[in-house]
């Protein structure tokens, strides 16, 4: 994604999928409803809090271009 500090690395996705485990997430828990962007824990994904927030940012305007 364009404009993002710090693209996610190895260890970004690896901690993403950790706390997947540790939270018990089915794989229908992973499943998005139809209209939500943002996956679960996608803050564990991103390297810094200015990242997230263009993020849902992003998101957000996505969703809201689709309605």
């Amino acid at each position: 994604m364009q404009g993002l500090k710090k693209k996610p690395s190895t260890s970004e996705f690896l901690d993403w999928l950790k706390l997947i485990l540790a939270d018990d997430l089915s794989p229908e828990d992973l499943k998005r409803p139809a209209g939500e962007m943002l996956p679960k824990l996608h803050g564990a994904l991103l390297k810094n809090e200015q990242d997230v927030s263009l993020f849902e940012r992003l998101a957000f305007m996505a969703r809201a271009k689709r309605n």
